[in-house]
């Protein structure tokens, strides 16, 4: 069995999500999620800032138990709980990028509880048309999103190049939580972006944390259209995010995922040229050969 443990946001999720399905598919071995960190933190009298969100698309979705994790996780008892503490507080290993011999060491075993962020799609790019397949709403969208989503199809019908945005500010914005890791997207950032992605034609539409903040500091050259604040979830967002031809995206799992769900055949993604100010090395898979880094 695999079991992956999932943390962070939405976009982590599908991360984490993407690498243990592959897994799962190249050696015919059941998966089952270990949501546990999302239930014992809704479970406290603090607030989480994450939810569990893969419910909402088609994915092969099963909960691994308390028991299920606790024998997988800590197969040796005591000194398999003195090895993870060692290798995460020490060696502070959290499997965020991509090792090819690590991977071939994963597919290989039998039992396997997965833990990391797993960013990049070397992890899963050998069954990236099985995840694309399930990452789908499985309910219609929101009449909000529907709208958005029928604006975005008849721009591409009228010739009209649909292009989104993503700025993320929230834990990264300067002096947040994030930002000495990851730094952030500058105004500067989206104007050479736009530059990049000149058309004749064209409308954006603008996903942020804090769209006000675009609308006070970054300079659109096109028509726009703010998404979020409309009360659109953030599965839906990225689904919509999809369904642009071109994607300006932020150091973001989130954007990214928006970005590699694209399906459109000229399709262009601008990404920044740093995903991470620290843990450089750690990321130099992040970001796919084919996208645009600016």
């Amino acid at each position: 069995m695999i079991i992956t443990r999932l943390r962070g946001g939405l976009g982590n999720q599908l991360f984490q999500y993407a690498c243990g399905r592959a897994i799962s598919l190249r050696t015919n071995n059941p998966m089952k999620l270990d949501v546990a960190g999302y239930i014992q933190a809704s479970a406290q009298s603090t607030e989480t800032r994450r939810n569990y969100s893969l419910s909402y698309f088609a994915i092969d979705e099963r909960v691994a138990t308390d028991d299920e994790i606790r024998r997988l996780k800590y197969p040796f008892g005591i000194i398999s709980k003195g090895w993870r503490f060692f290798k995460i507080k020490i060696l502070r290993q959290f499997n965020v990028g991509f090792n090819a011999h690590q991977m071939r060491r994963l597919t290989r075993a039998k039992n396997l509880y997965l833990d990391g962020f797993w960013q990049s799609e070397k992890c899963f790019e050998d069954r990236a048309d099985t995840i694309r397949q399930e990452i789908k709403l499985k309910k219609p969208m929101c009449p909000a999103a529907a709208d958005v989503a029928a604006q975005i199809k008849k721009n591409a019908h009228g010739g009209i190049r649909n292009i989104s945005i993503h700025v993320r500010r929230g834990d990264v914005q300067i002096g947040g939580d994030g930002n000495d890791y990851y730094g952030i997207c500058t105004p500067a950032y989206y104007a050479r972006a736009f530059a990049c992605a000149a058309t004749t034609n064209a409308h954006v539409f603008v996903f942020s944390d804090e769209p006000e903040w675009v609308r006070a500091n970054i300079s659109i050259p096109y028509p726009a259209t703010f998404v979020s604040g409309k009360n659109i979830s953030d599965c839906e967002e990225l689904i919509l995010m999809s369904m642009c031809s071109t994607n300006i995206i932020a150091n973001s799992t989130f954007s990214w995922w928006g970005a590699w769900l694209n399906t459109n055949h000229d399709k262009i993604v601008i990404a920044p040229t740093e995903w991470a100010v620290r843990g450089k090395k750690q990321h130099i898979h992040t970001v796919p050969p084919s996208w645009i880094r600016l």
